[in-house]
Order: structure tokens, then sequence, then C-alpha cells
């Protein structure tokens, strides 16, 4: 200490060190407090058209905005990046928004990008939680890639459980060749469970490309039920029911949980009658508590999401959860939801095995009230 630097009497000391100790406290405490409050950056995904020319489908990027309205305290800051349809495009999409800034997604990439993006979840560095992909390349994996729907052989065996409920025996599936990853296992999946009475004939196709003039000779052959493989919420996949529909007006139609939509609906017309739907999540008909929420999006928005949404709206519903008990670090979240048996949302309730796929169930119903049950 320089001899001109006052020295101050030893209680002046203990005051201006008490002092400062409290004052470091008080800096901390407040930190902690501030931390606690500021909002944290979420990712949503919006995906680019498949076809050149498509438009881009709102649905997640709505949902969000209904959730922020719903809950204007929110912890969650909503950042909004794009998922081209390429996987080559996938990780640096994600690595882009990684960049700037977001540690947390709700990944609405299908099977195909989701399996090249992988790599960006070994790490605790970011989580995610996924809506859409079911490829068993990304099941059983301890890293930070959760879902909160069933994976590909879980669906599968659900829709073969209903398809052997249905009667004949010539069976026609149209698999779509845009999304390999997910149709092609999911296909092996199905026929490994499927009744042997059933003759099949598989015709692949790519969806995104889809001509009535392709398949038209081949769906005025006798079938007795269509299983169109595909999803990504295609609005074609509509117009394939409809198409066999014609030929076939008394045949089911089965769909996977990634055709249910409001467009794929209104494209199938009077097939519609004949869908029998597979999905996560419950018949809005019979959920009044989803029918409730469909409606105001729909009063809202002015037309209503595709089914992942709801998928996206849980996800959003258990962040926030974890953000609210404390957790603000990526390890921190999903230590926090895979030590939790059930998560309540308002839509539903998720559950997660302890590699972070989820131990749900899913359901089969009619899109038309009219029609018939699916019986032997």
């Amino acid at each position: 200490m320089p001899p001109w630097f006052p020295r101050l009497p030893r209680t002046d000391r203990r005051v201006i060190a008490g002092l400062g100790a409290f004052t470091l406290v008080g800096l901390l405490l407040a930190y902690g407090w501030w931390r606690q409050q500021a909002r944290i950056p979420v990712g949503i995904g919006i995906d680019m058209p498949l076809t050149s020319g498509g438009a881009i489908d709102p649905s997640d990027k709505n949902t969000a905005d209904l959730y922020l309205e719903d809950n204007p305290d929110s912890r969650i800051a909503i950042r909004l990046y794009y998922n081209s349809a390429d996987p080559a495009r996938a990780p640096g999409e994600l690595r882009q928004a990684m960049r700037e800034g977001i540690a947390f997604f709700i990944n609405t990439q299908a099977s195909n990008n989701a399996v090249a993006s992988l790599d960006l979840f070994r790490s605790p560095q970011a989580l995610t939680i996924n809506v859409s992909a079911t490829s068993t390349r990304l099941s059983n994996r301890d890293d930070q890639f959760l879902r909160i729907i069933p994976d590909l052989n879980l669906e599968q065996k659900a829709i073969a459980a209903q398809v052997n409920m249905l009667p004949g025996r010539r069976l026609l599936i149209l698999q779509d060749t845009s999304n390999l990853t997910y149709t092609t296992p999911a296909l092996n999946s199905f026929r490994s469970r499927l009744d042997s009475r059933w003759e099949l004939t598989i015709r692949k196709l790519s969806f995104t490309t889809y001509r009535p003039q392709e398949i038209e000779a081949l769906l005025q052959q006798p079938f007795d039920a269509l299983y169109i493989l595909g999803g990504s919420f295609l609005a074609s996949i509509g117009n394939m029911a409809q198409q066999f529909h014609r030929h076939h007006p008394q045949a089911p139609i089965v769909l996977t949980p990634w055709a249910r939509s409001a467009m794929v609906e209104a494209n199938a017309g009077p097939a519609a009658a004949r869908i029998l739907q597979i999905s996560p999540y419950p018949d809005s008909r019979s959920d009044p508590v989803l029918r409730h929420y469909l409606q105001r999006f729909e009063g809202r928005f002015g037309y209503e999401p595709h089914a992942g949404s709801i998928g996206t709206r849980q996800g959003l519903e258990l962040l926030e959860q974890a953000f609210r008990a404390g957790y603000r670090t990526p390890l921190e979240v999903k230590r926090y939801l895979l030590t939790q048996p059930s998560h309540r949302t308002s839509l539903g309730t998720i559950r997660f095995n302890r590699s972070g796929d989820s131990a749900g169930a899913l359901q089969a119903f009619w899109l038309s009230p009219a029609a018939p049950a699916a019986s032997p």
C-alpha cells in the first residue's frame, strides 16, 4: 500500500469488506434471478416445399404463435429456421441455427433429414425434440435427440394389426421413393407382421412427382384394400386415394400418421369416407380437448394445421415445464425429461423410455363417422 493511501481503522475495514461481500452476494442473486427469468431461444423448423413452386406450410410457425399468445409469460423465445427437403443441406441449416445461439429445437424433420443431422446431437451442446422422424436409426441412442412419436417398428406393427382386421386378400401398397429412409424399413416391418392371407402388389413411385397416368392401369386391377406408405403431409396422397376410390369404391384405404392433414382429406374427396387413419394423436371428434384446440387454431389462422403440429405444441410445453423447473442447459433439460415417468401437456400425456424415445401408443379411426369399423 503506498504511503499516501489513508489507512482506515480496522473496524472501518471490516465494514467495507462486509459491504463488498453483501454487494457481491446481491449481484449474484440478481444474476441468478435474471438468468431464470430470461427467455431461452427455441428453434422451430419450417419445412421448405418438397416440390418446386409449392407453398410453405405455416402450421408449425402458427403453432408457436398461438402458444405464445396463450402463454404471454413464457420462458421461450421462438426462433424460426428452415428445413429444406434435401438431406444434404439439413445439417448445415441446423448448424447455422446453433451458431446463432439456439440450443433447443422442436425438430420437424422427416427421417431422411433427421438421420443426416444426428451427429449434431451427440454432444450436450444442443437438444432436440423431434415430432416427425420414425426411423429406427434414431432409436435406442444415448444422445440429445428425443422423440415424442413412436418409431416405425411400433408404427408399422399398429398399422399391420389394423390391416389384418380388414376383409379381403389382395392388398396394393404404394410406396413413396422420396423418403426411402422411412418407407423402405417401414415396408419391411409392415410385411413381417402381415397375415399370410394377404397377396401383395407393391408399386414404388415418388409422391412428390406423382402423375395419375403412371398408376391408372395398375389401379384398375382388382384389389381389396390400399395402403399408401408415405407421409410428409403431401397433398398428393389424397389424390392417390381418390384415384383408387374411383375403381374400388368400397375398398378401405390405410394412411400412415404422416398423411393426417386437412389438405390430404380435402384432396381425397369422396375417398375420405373409406380412409382408415393411423395416428399417435386421437380422433378430434372423440377428444373434446383436441377438438377445441383445433377449432381455436382454425379460428385464429383460418385453416386446420397438419397433425404434426400437435407434437410441436406438446414439445413447447415440455420445454416450458423444464425451464420453469429451473433447468437451463440442454443436458439438464434432457435429464429432467427422462427422469420423470410421464409429462402432462394440454394435448395429452408424453412418456419417454430411458433412451428418449416415445413409449406411447397409436390409434386408428375412420375419417368419416359413417365408415364401417374394420372387421375380419
